[in-house]
């Protein structure tokens, strides 16, 4: 829970820092406002971070409020909300990370966005942290038959076999104290209760794509 809060957090502190340092910026008006509205949606997230609490792994309830999702909107929306981790601060400590987007036109699914944001955030940090001396993470999205695909693909330090099959397992962890093993088994426990799979391929020194499949609404099924 405090490596997922800690997620949260990091766009408004980043934002905010930026704008104390660099209070010429105020003058911008659209630009401040952008990052106001970047740090309010990251202060709900924490604020659902508390909320759920109790929901670590609990299964989807019968009148759970899900709602239509514009996936590669919110793929969009994140990648501001991280940006002052993947770049900001990447590029303070001199890692060059290049993050592309390969976004295909997909239907709305349905879900919880802060939680599907909260997935890929964890997503985008992990990759953030497997690429010590920079690289590329590249999201795409597209639809296969009666499914939404979201991919993440980073071009890190990779998995072993074995750490690549424990990795969803709560509290696992190859970071030692700078890991609680808790962010892949909460975005695995978030998938679950979306209806969704999530597959991992990896290979020592060559990278690391998470694969994640969520289901269309009934009657939105692709056409082949």
């Amino acid at each position: 829970v405090a490596h997922d809060f800690n997620n949260a957090l990091s766009p408004i502190m980043g934002f905010s820092e930026m704008l104390l340092n660099h209070p010429e910026m105020l003058d911008d008006r659209e630009r401040v406002m952008h990052y106001l509205q970047t740090v309010n949606i990251a202060a709900r997230d924490a604020a659902n971070v508390v909320r759920h609490l109790r929901e670590f792994y609990r299964p989807r309830e019968a009148n759970e409020n899900f709602q239509p999702v514009d996936l590669n909107q919110l793929v969009g929306g994140t990648i501001s909300l991280t940006q002052p981790k993947w770049k900001n601060q990447a590029q303070a400590k001199g890692i060059p990370i290049c993050l592309k987007k390969d976004l295909q036109p997909i239907p709305l699914i349905a879900g919880v966005e802060a939680e599907l944001r909260e997935v890929l955030t964890n997503l985008i940090f992990n990759s953030v942290d497997s690429m010590p001396d920079g690289g590329t993470i590249t999201l795409r999205t597209c639809t296969e038959g009666k499914h939404v695909t979201l991919e993440v693909i980073d071009t890190g330090m990779g998995m072993t076999e074995d750490v690549r099959q424990r990795c969803l397992e709560p509290f696992f962890s190859t970071k030692g104290e700078g890991g609680t093993g808790l962010g892949l088994a909460m975005v695995y426990g978030i998938i679950q209760r979306h209806s969704g799979t999530i597959a991992i391929e990896s290979e020592l020194g060559v990278g690391t794509t998470v694969r994640i499949l969520l289901p269309l609404p009934k009657g939105r099924e692709a056409i082949d």
